[in-house]
């Protein structure tokens, strides 16, 4: 429970923000399409770093074709 209170609070973004500005470039993040929380934080950040300039696509995971597949967002930040 308290990794979600951490991404409500604004903790979680804050974190990911200060390590893209760390190591600027090309980002992208993998999670589950069932995890709404995960789906919502993660546009979120998109949003947030790189305003509409982000994709998302969804992905079959690697040797398991019976899980559903994964949801990658990929932005960029200048270097």
């Amino acid at each position: 429970m308290s990794q979600f209170d951490e991404l409500r609070s604004g903790i979680g973004l804050d974190a990911v923000q200060e390590i893209v500005a760390r190591h600027p470039g090309s980002w992208a993040v993998a999670f589950q399409d069932a995890n709404g929380a995960a789906v919502r934080f993660w546009r979120r950040v998109a949003t947030e770093i790189a305003g509409d300039v982000w994709t998302e696509e969804r992905r079959g995971v690697p040797g398991r074709p019976e899980l559903a597949p994964d949801v990658w967002i990929s932005f960029s930040t200048p270097v």
